[in-house]
């Protein structure tokens, strides 16, 4: 255990597992957190007294008092993310720079612009005070959902100079409505313009009704294709305005979002609270097309999932901006109780977790790409849910009274921290081949929001659950200089072990594990509880390295069996490259 407490989500990934058989705690990585804040509550000095943080942890800028929260008073979940990190990653160095703007704003809109320009800046801060990793927690409305804004285009930035970036895919589930602007013939004084039919048969209705509970502050990012004059003034900006409003159930405007757009950025942002003085909790969006030609397509997402969406729901993709980046690796959330290391296989995602397959449609200048490019992302899911000293709630999952982490915030420092074990395994891996070894050792997980058991990437659970001790293996046989012993520790779940130059033993568990060959090795490889129904033996990479391109492996003599008591061993026959004998391969 680190300090007073240990996040659950170390056991869940098996990162646990990974330091103590890989000898890896994070040394000489160093992670950048990019959140509110750090320690404006002042409570920081007892994390390091308890051991639950270092004390050497970098604080490059702090957010102000007044600004410390996008959501109400300061919360310090930049510290709580860095708990998360050190539980896992002990031996990493700690960087932590605010997503917050300090500048005074006029409107939230002002000020999601403003942190939004702060947030870029402390991307690049963090980098070039020498963060391997960077890994946030914050998004903005402000942010492009159709093309690489200023966050995006800082993290594509710092990426490109081999720096990892992780981020949370946000919580906003399926709760985003999009559509191409259907023209209703419907126009009241009260809204500007003519109003879109959300109905596409053959009825009209100009509004869609949704449920906001009381007290819930109610927040809703409305964009449409068209280019953002702040990204590239040359690009005109938006040739069209529309607005969005919310009405009470009686047909009164509450609130409403009605920027000039044309021009400008294809952006409003509405804001409500239900404080219980409407007596419902019923109320009716409407968006209206106030000049310029209609969009093809126009999209709000409810980044908190706010609201029900009780009609007309597309229930579209809800990963936006930043997170959505090319060079970004997005993540998903599963609790830590609901993973397979808890009981749970295969893990089950957390009902909020955001969902992928936004698409970009302008490159960074403005101009409309040729096709639509959707990305993958989210990549992976990581645990939440985990305990810290100070942050979240405490749940009825776990013995202690501690409270607990949840949501894509927390999920994300978890993954962070799994890439330091896997860098300090292997320095010599770039960005993209950090990524890769996540996403070839998740375990699959299923979109709970789709029909049957989606096999592979999906746009809800990625590549899968994370898997630290997979991961940190297949780093070290992708390292050239490393000459230990591979060792598979399967467990009861699925396994992978690449085999290199060295022996490796495989001791296998429960489940459905795979042994990949690379390269021939001297020795015998042992493999303890080989199950032939469930368990792999992968030879192709291998062969392939042999200049083997033939399809009969045992009637070109390049394999054979032998009985050995109970036992089949598979040999390689290594007489086709200068060897004497068959060299034992696999029992």
């Amino acid at each position: 255990m680190v300090g007073l407490v240990t996040t659950q989500g170390d056991e869940a990934m098996r990162a646990d597992v990974a330091r103590q058989t890989f000898g890896v705690d994070g040394t000489g990585i160093t992670i950048g957190v990019l959140s509110t804040s750090f320690d404006l509550l002042g409570t920081a000095s007892d994390d390091v007294a308890n051991g639950d943080l270092p004390a050497n942890v970098n604080v490059l800028a702090e957010a102000p008092p007044e600004f410390a929260d996008l959501f109400g008073p300061a919360t310090d979940e930049g510290r709580a993310m860095l708990q998360l990190i050190h539980d896992v990653a002990p031996g990493a160095n700690l960087l932590f720079h605010t997503a917050v703007s300090s500048e005074a704003a006029t409107s939230p809109l002002e000020f999601d612009r403003a942190s939004a320009q702060a947030f870029a800046d402390g991307i690049r801060a963090l980098a070039a005070a020498g963060a391997n990793i960077i890994v946030d927690d914050i998004g903005f409305a402000s942010n492009p959902f159709f093309q690489d804004g200023i966050v995006a285009q800082a993290v594509n930035e710092v990426v490109a100079q081999g720096v990892l970036y992780f981020s949370s895919a946000a919580n906003g589930f399926r709760n985003s409505y999009e559509s191409a602007f259907n023209p209703s013939g419907v126009f009241d004084s009260r809204f500007g313009g003519e109003l879109h039919d959300f109905d596409l048969g053959l009825g009209v209705d100009t509004t869609q009704s949704i449920t906001l509970p009381i007290n819930a502050p109610f927040g809703i990012a409305f964009q449409w294709d068209s280019p953002f004059f702040s990204l590239n003034p040359n690009s005109g900006g938006s040739p069209n305005d529309l607005d969005i409003f919310l009405l009470d159930s009686s047909g009164n405007i509450v609130a409403s979002s009605t920027e000039s757009n044309v021009g400008g950025d294809p952006v409003e942002f509405l804001n409500f609270i239900n404080d219980g003085s409407y007596g419902s909790d019923q109320f009716n969006l409407a968006i209206t097309l106030r000049e310029g030609a209609a969009p093809s397509l126009m999209k709000y997402i409810d980044p908190q999932t706010i609201a029900t969406i009780d009609e007309y729901d597309t229930a579209s993709s809800t990963v936006f901006g930043h997170a959505n980046a090319a060079g970004a690796f997005a993540v998903g959330a599963a609790a830590f109780y609901e993973t397979p290391a808890f009981g749970v296989d295969p893990a089950n995602l957390e009902e909020f977790s955001s969902v992928g397959g936004t698409p970009i449609l302008f490159d960074t200048n403005g101009d409309r790409l040729p096709c639509p490019e959707t990305r993958r992302q989210p990549r992976i899911v990581g645990p939440d849910r985990g305990n810290t000293t100070f942050f979240g709630r405490d749940s009825s999952q776990d013995a202690d009274t501690f409270p607990n982490f949840g949501g894509t915030s927390a999920a994300a420092p978890h993954i962070a921290a799994v890439a330091a074990l896997i860098l300090q395994a292997n320095p010599n891996l770039n960005p993209s081949e950090v990524y890769s070894i996540l996403e070839q050792t998740a375990l699959d997980m299923d979109d709970p929001g789709t029909p049957g058991f989606d096999q592979g990437y999906d746009f809800a659970t990625g590549y899968g659950f994370v898997q630290a001790d997979r991961a940190v293996e297949l780093a070290l046989a992708q390292n050239p200089c490393s000459t230990s012993e591979d060792a598979l520790l399967a467990g009861a779940n699925n396994g992978i072990l690449v085999g290199d130059t060295t022996d490796d033993p495989l001791h296998n568990g429960g489940s459905h594990d795979q042994y990949i060959y690379n390269s021939l090795s001297d020795g015998t490889e042992a493999i303890t509880n080989f199950n032939s129904a469930d368990d792999q033996s992968v030879l192709t990479s291998l062969f392939d390295s042999l200049g083997y391109s033939c399809d009969d492996l045992i009637c070109d003599r390049y394999l054979h069996q032998v009985q050995l008591g109970a036992d089949t061993q598979v040999q390689i026959d290594p007489s086709h490259y200068g060897c004497e004998s068959f060299s034992p391969v696999l029992i």
